[in-house]
């Protein structure tokens, strides 16, 4: 199984964190923890990052600071906002703010694995497609 890429996770909650984590390693992403959007950005300058799971609110940034980022250009990767519950403005906010998408905990591996492929698809034409076979990501060259 070829790795997809790899996801950035900003969620301070280590049960919330851990249960993403593994949801995106089931997934066949490489998920890597950060906890301030300064560690955010210098892997995403440094790397070639596909997506972004963050809290509502993380360490001494919020989540406002990702799609702003993401929207000046700063940032290329797609930010999905995690959020312990389902609050209707909360969601109706984060999208508002430019967020890719919104989730709630628990995550389940089909709504993870849906949001994967919504980014996957949405990226450059000239990256290798993306498709779910088998339960995981893979890419469609390999097939």
């Amino acid at each position: 199984m070829m790795k997809a890429g790899k996801a950035l996770v900003a969620i301070a909650d280590r049960e919330n964190r851990e249960a993403l984590i593994r949801v995106l390693e089931t997934c066949g992403l490489e998920p890597v923890s950060c906890s301030t959007l300064s560690e955010i950005r210098t892997i995403l300058t440094s790397e070639a990052d596909d997506v972004v799971f963050c809290d509502t609110a993380f360490a001494q940034n919020s989540f406002d600071d990702l799609p702003r980022a993401t929207n000046s250009g700063e940032l290329i990767a797609p930010v999905i906002v995690c959020s312990p519950l389902y609050d209707p403005a909360v969601y109706l906010e984060v999208m508002y703010r430019g967020a890719f998408d919104f989730i709630v905990y628990p995550y389940h591996t089909d709504a993870v694995r849906w949001i994967l492929d919504t980014v996957f698809r949405r990226s450059c034409e000239s990256a290798p497609k993306l498709m779910a076979e088998s339960g995981c990501l893979t890419s469609a060259q390999e097939s």
